[in-house]
């Protein structure tokens, strides 16, 4: 999959014809462009990540990390850049682009600098809020692919414990993504602050939640 489509590109430099010497020139030129900022990505990345799985370039909609609209805008302002440096000699656009890319790789994978790319798991909890022998909906991205997901709580003091969760064994999908799975709280459980503490032995995410009554 290019980073850049063809009529995008013709939409930003104005071409209306259907000039197709002119279509094969762009291309050339989007393929340049896609080889090259896969080669940064991939000198940025590593070839695998923490949990050894090969980092696949060029980024999809499916691959982690996944490809997304700002990387898309940049690489077709690097085709632009680079059909008008060629054409008119003015690397204006093309310096300009550059850099735009250099920074959103420091804003968005800034901390992976020196090792491999690691993920960044989040999870989703559901309520917030909850009386004592309640139960609470946990969703998560962005862990181990295909690994055990494990649930703790921690509360007010920093006490933790593990949870019994239903089902009892959370399997990540290939994506590192699960679903469906609930915790318990304990009826006993004191009235206040807690935090739900999930990881794979790797990587963790964690959510407040507050018991109310």
């Amino acid at each position: 999959m290019p980073y850049v489509n063809l009529d995008s590109v013709k939409e930003k430099l104005r071409i209306v014809n259907t000039d197709t010497s002119l279509d094969v020139e762009l291309n050339i030129y989007i393929d340049e462009i896609g080889a090259y900022v896969n080669r940064i990505l991939q000198e940025r990345f590593g070839v695998v990540d923490e949990y050894g799985y090969g980092i696949t370039v060029p980024l999809t909609d499916e691959t982690v990390p996944a490809l997304t609209y700002d990387l898309i805008t940049i690489a077709t302002d690097l085709v632009e850049g680079k059909f008008r440096m060629k054409t008119t000699e003015d690397n204006t656009l093309w310096v300009e682009a550059n850099n735009q890319l250099n920074q959103y790789i420091r804003q968005t994978f800034g901390w992976v600098e020196g090792h491999n790319f690691r993920r960044s798991p989040s999870i989703t909890i559901s309520p917030t809020s909850v009386a004592s022998g309640g139960t609470i909906s946990i969703t998560g991205t962005g862990f181990k692919p295909r690994g055990e997901i494990n649930v703790k709580t921690v509360d007010k003091n920093g006490n933790g414990s593990a949870e019994t969760t239903s089902p009892s064994v959370i399997l990540t999908d290939d994506k590192g993504d699960f679903t469906s799975s609930t915790i318990t709280v304990s009826a006993d459980s004191d009235i206040g602050a807690y935090e739900i503490v999930v990881h794979d032995k790797i990587n963790h995410s964690k959510k407040n939640y507050t018991v109310t009554s």
